[in-house]
């Protein structure tokens, strides 16, 4: 009985002390990181301005979002965990509303389906309702 109980010992420490290790880094890629997006997205009567330098943001939403502000400007930034990441593989999509105080909106994205043409977002507390913008312009 005593050797059983240091087998377990010995088999679930290790595996205690393995699950505790925090894996909260960004993966590494082996590709160049994408270029910022660039353009009017649009997502039915939803649309996004990004002007290319991978900040600044304009918005005009009908339906997707309907806790924002329905027009407004402001900062964007792409996560994975709490870090500004590469778009590609970035876990969340967050608009900073600067005009209202730094108010910001946090969306989920599907990691890796983010492109320099659109990117789908969703939020958890909306049934995950996905809204797909489409670069047009």
């Amino acid at each position: 009985m005593k050797r059983l109980f240091q087998l377990f010992l010995l088999s679930i420490v290790p595996m205690a002390f393995i699950g505790c290790i925090v894996h909260d880094k960004p993966p590494k890629h082996n590709t160049p990181e994408p270029p910022p997006h660039n353009g009017v997205f649009v997502n039915g009567k939803d649309t996004l301005w990004m002007n290319g330098d991978g900040k600044t943001i304009r918005w005009h939403f009908e339906k997707a979002v309907p806790n924002i502000g329905r027009s407004g400007k402001g900062e964007y930034v792409f996560i994975y965990f709490n870090g500004k990441y590469r778009y590609d593989a970035a876990e969340y999509f967050r608009i900073i509303d600067t005009a209202h105080g730094n108010a910001n909106y946090q969306f989920s994205i599907i990691p890796g389906e983010a492109t320099p043409e659109g990117f789908t977002i969703f939020r958890n507390d909306l049934d995950h309702q996905k809204e797909h913008f489409k670069k047009v312009k």
